[in-house]
């Protein structure tokens, strides 16, 4: 293995032909052309800065948001619907038919940019996760490289999950969206390990380790938190018993 990242060898073939890559040619190659080598490329680009990939995860972050949001409102107005079956008449009639609106137009032009924003800082807070576990395992590469990599992932594959989500939320067959949009997921992963391996010169085992490693940490960091906030609710659950029952009987 050579101590040397493959895209900062100068005096390879595919970076003096190929040139500068546009948007789209570099987004079409991330994923349509799952190799290494293609990751290689990308990252020896001339533009491959972190402020460009920031702003590409803003506005597909922006995109997603956009039609996360609208797809919630409809998912809303379904279950509205739904619900009115199910009630007395006399109820149902009090309920508004026109529940959709429940995430209206200012909250979806409000709420895009805020989701923008945020994408944009747990993709950067992912992406040096991703790195620094990298490092550890001898990875040779740097931030700025693999966030421009994940990027040109990441814009691609949000638009797909963006419309996805669109068409999950029709009745009945939504759910068939729903497990393509898991797979398209499972293929992200896929194409961030082969560019874990491009940037950092790294095998596959060790690129799968970078990826996944960060992910499975705060899953189980996630699952101590519940835990021990489960079991401090159910060991102050007849303090609090008490305190309810001096409440009651001081009502009364």
């Amino acid at each position: 293995m050579s101590e040397i990242p493959e895209f900062l060898d100068q005096d390879d073939p595919g970076l003096e032909s190929g040139g500068e890559m546009t948007i789209f040619e570099t987004w079409i190659a991330a994923v349509t052309k799952p190799n290494v080598g293609t990751f290689a490329d990308i990252a020896a680009q001339p533009g491959a800065t972190t402020g460009k990939a920031f702003l590409w995860v803003f506005v597909a972050a922006l995109i997603s948001g956009f039609a996360n949001l609208i797809a919630q409102s409809f998912r809303v107005g379904s279950q509205m619907g739904g619900l009115q079956e199910f009630l007395p008449p006399e109820i149902a009639r009090e309920i508004p038919m026109s529940a959709p609106s429940s995430v209206g137009f200012g909250t979806v032009i409000c709420g895009a940019p805020v989701a923008g924003i945020v994408g944009v800082i747990f993709f950067a807070i992912g992406v040096a996760l991703v790195q620094w576990v990298a490092k550890l395992f001898g990875g040779t590469g740097s931030f700025d490289k693999l966030a421009y990599t994940f990027s040109a992932i990441f814009v691609p594959v949000s638009v797909a999950s963006a419309l996805l989500s669109l068409l999950g939320a029709i009745p009945f067959v939504g759910v068939c969206f729903g497990i393509l949009s898991f797979a398209v997921s499972i293929y992200m992963i896929v194409l961030q390990v082969f560019a874990v391996q491009a940037v950092n010169d790294l095998d596959t085992g060790k690129a799968v380790g970078s990826v996944l490693l960060p992910g499975l940490v705060f899953f189980i960091f996630i699952c101590c938190c519940v835990a021990i906030a489960v079991g401090g609710l159910t060991a102050m659950g007849p303090a609090i018993g008490d305190v309810f029952n001096e409440i009651e009987g001081g009502l009364y």
